[in-house]
């Protein structure tokens, strides 16, 4: 009974890692989509960075509190320059740990020009960045689906193992 609960757990924690690959690509894609409604505030409601801030905020699952860290700093009068306080808060981001070097480079370069150019202009940055963000979200699913059996066949054999090891 005992080796039967051993192996189980640990093919549980197989399905553990391999639902850490599956948060990233949740992530990255809340991103990608939080990166498209930018545009589309930017393109076509003219509204200030904190007004597109809270309604990011309104429509995040995985960054609520992000976005409404980043429009409370951006209402306030010398708030200083975007991408520091933009990375600051980034640090504190939940799901962080998740994301590759990649993905945070992506995502503080973004910060750092959200809100400080013109409109053209930080429509064709958001393009640019939706595109080094779609590479990543492909890879990442790419990596998902490959490390799926992986990471629960080495659970199973970790935890028969283990099983072994305490018989």
């Amino acid at each position: 009974m005992g080796f039967l609960f051993v192996t189980v757990g640990g093919s549980m924690f197989g399905r553990y890692i391999w639902e850490r690959y599956m948060l990233r690509v949740k992530v990255l894609e809340e991103w990608q989509r939080m990166l498209i409604e930018i545009n589309g505030e930017i393109n076509y409601s003219a509204q200030s960075m904190s007004q597109i801030c809270r309604q990011m905020s309104k429509t995040s699952v995985y960054g609520k509190k992000f976005w409404d860290g980043i429009a409370k700093k951006t209402e306030e009068r010398n708030a200083g320059l975007p991408g520091e306080f933009w990375r600051e808060h980034l640090r504190e981001y939940r799901y962080i740990e998740l994301l590759s070097n990649e993905d945070k480079e992506i995502i503080c370069q973004f910060g750092e020009s959200f809100g400080t150019l013109d409109i053209c202009s930080q429509i064709n940055e958001i393009e640019l960045f939706e595109k080094r963000l779609e590479k990543n979200l492909s890879d990442a699913r790419q990596k998902m689906v490959e490390q799926k059996k992986i990471c629960i066949v080495m659970g199973v054999i970790s935890g028969m193992m283990t099983g072994i090891c305490l018989l």
